[in-house]
């Protein structure tokens, strides 16, 4: 009887699996007749035929691949050696499928390679809880593990078999919905055995498909559509026949591959997995997680000695430029700096209250020289901006400074570098847009060793970055603080001859010292070894007195974990992970942070923009990371579990610029269709799941700005603006934006992203801006509960931000619970007095409250229109529409 029930229970899972294996392929015959009967029937039995034309999608020029992809090289997934699995792709023949059984189905313990016996059951265990959910998606969204094996061997006819004997280097290529997602190097044996984690949040009507190429020609193709893998099965798993791009599938071209989806609903909270203490950091960035580090934050450039949050672990007001300044005089070995921009006139220290009185209107450009002088190595590599030509004397689109500074280092010691972003050796228009400055301290063991300190966060040292939590419009031009460094590029012809407003800068920054600090010294290393001169870099191996660790009293310092992340490639940093040509580090910390946030997501970025797949228009604009969509799946997920969620973003008005320039249109408009996009996403979660609501209720948009009256005292410029122009009315009517430049994320005031990273493609590419950030969360001590941790700097840090975004209103208690809908309406509620203030006729003081809502209104279905009172659409002042509008001249690629 046992044995028969056995028997029975195989013949059930054989049939089951044998089902979704040929259910996969005939959505494989059906897509492919689909293709055929949109293109003209040329049918090729061979190759080398296939190889006499370019493929139907010709490459990009500038060809943007791997997107949202970890990729690791695996020897052999299976227990067969890549020899054994090369031999027996070389035997098969025939138009049979040749399968693995799925372990899932079976019961039986995946035979992988990579995996012990534990890690294999609890990945064993993970497919069964993905067989349980199934149905309940109506999203591919999760993580699509991808490996690509291997596929049938050239084998040419006569005389072709003469000619090219082994063929050409093959590679494989997987998109979802005609988008690029992997691919595997170029091997001539058609043996690769590489792995891919695909980040996915797509429609369940999504087509997968995986093709075969050579540099050019397309061989074949297999199509899987995603309901396949969300219903019937998590694993895919054969030896498949391809068709070539109209025909039929051949039986002697074949591709062995493994698809395996985990649905993100598997990802444990950030507090199950921190108090487990068993969280190990992205495993596919360059620098893994890094323990024995201490972190500081820092807002804006400086604090007025006024400001005290009345929190735990705030501390004393921190100012950044200041603590730039003691660590750069205070260097021995090295000061480097890599930045976007960099002024060497700025002064740092411009406080009358300072503590380096000394300090007071000694320009950056002075130091360091005289730091070079004393004999520390100062290497600057900053951003070659192309279109500065000193020559001409054009200072270029974005003035940078570049030109400046390497004229003023020119007859110094100190090494100053300008490198372009390249892409095949030839420059480009996007940037190197990483800003670190890293030296070496005394260290706090009280010997005469050093460590490193580094750091990191939007430190460009340059025109009107200097500011405090007071974003004084008028008050300020006749202080220290901005008489020589009034900045204003939002403004045509802006300039202190006329007066304010200045444009005031909201910034975000961190501190590192420790372990990670040196992996943000080896980021420098790596891009001057790529693009300078590496005999100029600092030995440190010889210095032996600079430690990896760092000391302190309190052991709690040293409680943190750390990892560095960046968007990079080959071009611009050598010894990237693995076989990378690309590393994408940044945003797969931000999904997989926000897959595991619990209770809310505190954003603040300088531009916010992503998901274009699923929104209503222009879907094919290239702006595909996942960042603004699985926010918005998130949300959802709370919704219809019945449990409080609650998303926090902040933004500035519109990206810097003259707000009625293309542009600057194009970004708002990309910023709307996110915007739409998200809350249709939410409006029809809080539909579908029957309960009362509005999608306010869990995601909210807010911007930063200021209202002054005027003061006793206060500087009266000479000239004024043309009448009735942006200036004009910006200056009667005594307002302006706050520029947010924060790149900061904060989930459940237990784990920090924070960087110089922006919320667009261009960011989080990898193959367009460089960029570099930081994750990182403190680790629970033996007498600490989850509860004391989300009490701590991290909660401490977001606590301080919104007391300086809302003036310290008195709202300490709501604000402990930001997920509570009580908090979010109290938030919400000042974010919409302060827009009728601002955006009112009357002149009044804002007195210290910046907090906007943005301008736009939601339904209850989640359409979002423009907001209805006060300006008809437009930003206060200007003729800019606030949804913006699509350009006609800039490619996507740019303002994305």
């Amino acid at each position: 009887m046992r044995q028969k029930q056995e028997h029975d229970r195989q013949h059930r899972e054989h049939d089951q699996h044998h089902s979704v294996v040929n259910g996969a392929m005939k959505d494989h015959e059906r897509l492919l007749a689909q293709e055929v009967k949109e293109k003209p029937n040329r049918h090729h039995d061979h190759e080398h035929d296939q190889r006499d034309r370019m493929p139907e999608e010709a490459e990009e020029e500038y060809e943007e691949e791997d997107y949202g992809v970890i990729h690791t090289e695996v020897g052999g997934v299976f227990t067969e050696t890549p020899d054994e699995i090369s031999k027996a792709g070389r035997q098969s023949e025939g138009v049979e499928v040749e399968h693995e059984l799925p372990w899932a189905a079976s019961g039986e313990t995946f035979p992988d390679a990579r995996f012990g016996p534990r890690e294999a059951k609890e990945k064993k265990e993970d497919c069964l809880k993905t067989k349980a959910m199934e149905g309940k998606h109506k999203f591919l969204h999760g993580t699509l593990e991808a490996t690509i094996f291997h596929a049938s061997p050239y084998t040419p006819s006569f005389p072709f078999n003469c000619i090219c004997a082994n063929g050409k280097p093959a590679y494989v290529t997987l998109k979802i919905d005609n988008k690029k997602v992997a691919k595997t190097t170029q091997e001539r044996d058609r043996v690769w055995n590489q792995t891919f984690q695909i980040l996915c949040a797509h429609p369940p009507d999504s087509t997968i498909t995986i093709t075969l190429k050579t540099s050019c020609s397309v061989l074949g193709k297999f199509h899987i559509e995603a309901h396949q893998i969300l219903n019937e099965a998590s694993l895919i798993n054969g030896f498949f026949p391809l068709a070539p791009e109209n025909g039929k599938p051949r039986p002697e071209l074949k591709l062995r591959f493994l698809l395996w989806f985990k649905p993100a609903e598997l990802e444990p909270t950030w507090g199950k997995i921190l108090s487990a203490g068993d969280f190990q950091g992205q495993r596919n960035a360059t620098f893994p997680q890094r323990s024995n580090s201490h972190v500081t934050f820092y807002q804006d450039a400086h604090h007025c000695s006024t400001f005290q949050p009345p929190f735990s672990h705030c501390g004393t007001p921190r100012r950044l430029w200041e603590d730039v300044y003691k660590a750069i005089e205070g260097a021995k070995h090295l000061i480097y700096i890599a930045g976007w921009s960099f002024n060497p006139k700025m002064v740092l220290v411009r406080d009358p209250q300072t503590e380096i009185p000394h300090a007071r209107g000694v320009k950056l450009g002075e130091l360091l020289k005289r730091k070079a002088e004393e004999g520390v190595a100062v290497r600057i590599m900053l951003w070659d901006d192309e279109t500065s030509l000193p020559i001409i004397k054009n200072k270029g689109i974005m003035r940078t400074h570049d030109e400046d500074a390497l004229a003023h280092f020119s007859h110094s010691k100190v090494a100053c570098r300008l490198c372009p972003r390249l892409h095949n050796k030839f420059p480009t228009l996007f940037s190197h847009h990483q800003k670190t400055i890293t030296v070496d301290i005394k260290a706090k063991n009280g010997l005469n060793d050093r460590e490193i300190m580094s750091f990191i966060g939007g430190v460009d040292l340059c025109d009107g970055r200097y500011d405090t939590e007071q974003h004084s419009l008028f008050h300020t031009l006749n202080t220290e603080s901005h008489c020589f460094d009034f900045y204003q590029t939002n403004i045509s012809g802006a300039n202190l001859q006329k007066g304010g407003p200045r444009e005031p800068w909201h910034d975000a920054h961190a501190c590192i010292t420790g372990e990670a600090a040196w992996d943000v010294l080896t980021n420098f290393e790596q891009r001057w070894t790529k693009q300078c001169d590496p005999s100029l870099l600092v030995p440190t191996s010889t210095l032996t007195n600079l430690i990896h660790q760092t000391y302190s009293s309190n052991p709690s310092e040293r409680s943190w974990k750390v990892q560095v992340f960046r968007s990079i490639d080959h071009v611009s940093a050598s010894q990237l992970f693995g076989n990378f040509t690309v590393e994408q580090s940044i945003h797969e910390a931000y999904v997989e942070a926000i897959r595991r946030a619990d209770k809310f997501i505190y954003i603040e970025n300088q531009y916010f923009i992503g998901g274009c797949h699923l929104w209503e228009n222009d879907q094919h604009c290239g702006c595909r990371n996942l960042i603004p969509i699985e926010i918005a799946l998130k949300v959802v997920s709370k919704i219809k579990a019945k449990e409080r969620f609650a998303v926090y973003i902040v933004i500035p008005m519109w990206p810097e610029g003259v707000p009625e320039s293309e542009s600057v249109q194009d970004i708002l408009h990309w910023t709307r269709e996110t915007m739409k996009m998200m809350y249709r996403l939410i409006g029809e979660g809080i539909k579908e799941s029957g309960q009362a609501g509005h999608p306010r209720d869990y995601l909210n948009f807010f911007c930063l700005a200021n209202r002054e009256i005027e003061s006793k005292g206060e500087y009266v410029p000479p000239y004024s603006p043309h009448p009735a122009s942006h200036y004009w009315y910006a200056q009667k009517h005594r307002r302006f934006m706050v520029y947010v430049h924060s790149k900061l994320m904060i989930v459940d005031d237990a784990y920090i992203l924070i960087g110089s990273a922006n919320i667009n493609q261009r960011s989080m590419d990898g193959h367009r801006d460089t960029e570099i950030a930081i994750g990182c969360y403190r680790t629970r001590k033996d007498d600490e509960d989850q509860s004391e941790m989300e009490d701590g700097d991290i909660h401490a840090y977001r606590m301080s931000l919104w007391y300086e975004h809302t003036a310290g209103r008195g709202e300490e208690e709501l604000f402990e619970e930001p997920e509570s809908l009580e908090c979010v309406q109290r938030i919400r509620s000042i974010g919409d007095e302060m827009w009728k203030i601002y955006s009112g006729e009357e002149v009044a003081d804002m007195e210290g409250v910046h907090l906007l809502t943005y301008p736009v209104c939601v339904k209850e279905d989640g359409e979002v229109e423009d907001a209805v009172d006060g300006v008809g659409g437009h930003f206060p002042d200007t003729k800019t529409p606030v949804k913006g509008k699509r350009s006609k001249v800039l490619p996507p690629i740019f303002t994305t």
